[in-house]
């Protein structure tokens, strides 16, 4: 497992230090996180990558779709992601308080039958035209999960 923080630390920094390295002012700056994937690890990296990132001064959006979207719902207990030792909705929690934005995909949520009243405060269940807003804005950077 300590190979495993060093791994994720590492990426961090590269992560920060790419979005530095970019001509412009850093308030401009914006990841949009696409994140389907229910995979404990890759979602617990995307939405780690997505705090570090908000932590720099990066604008980042999370955008959950897929099985992804059981990660916001309010009820029922996640394991803690190692790395951070908070559990990826706490993450998703915390990206919200530190102004970031955590988008949920309205097909996904209808299929799932996941409702606004059942998600995180502060995540939105969005439609395809909010994300295409967060999605091709002005100087924003993209990851896929």
């Amino acid at each position: 497992m300590n190979n495993m923080n060093k791994l994720i630390g590492a990426m961090f920094i590269a992560l920060v230090l790419a979005f530095n390295l970019q001509a412009g002012d850093t308030d401009a700056k914006r990841l949009f996180i696409s994140l389907s994937s229910g995979d404990f690890k890759q979602s617990g990296t995307a939405v780690a990558i997505a705090n570090a990132m908000q932590d720099a001064g990066v604008k980042t959006t999370v955008f959950l779709n897929a099985k992804s979207v059981q990660l916001a719902v309010k009820s029922g207990s996640q394991e803690k992601f190692g790395p951070t030792n908070t559990s990826v909705k706490d993450m998703l929690k915390s990206l919200i308080k530190k102004g970031g934005t955590v988008m949920v995909c309205g097909m996904s949520a209808k299929f799932q039958e996941v409702k606004q009243s059942d998600i995180i405060k502060g995540a939105s269940i969005i439609t395809g035209a909010e994300v295409y807003g967060g999605l091709f804005a002005p100087n924003t950077q993209t990851l896929s999960y």
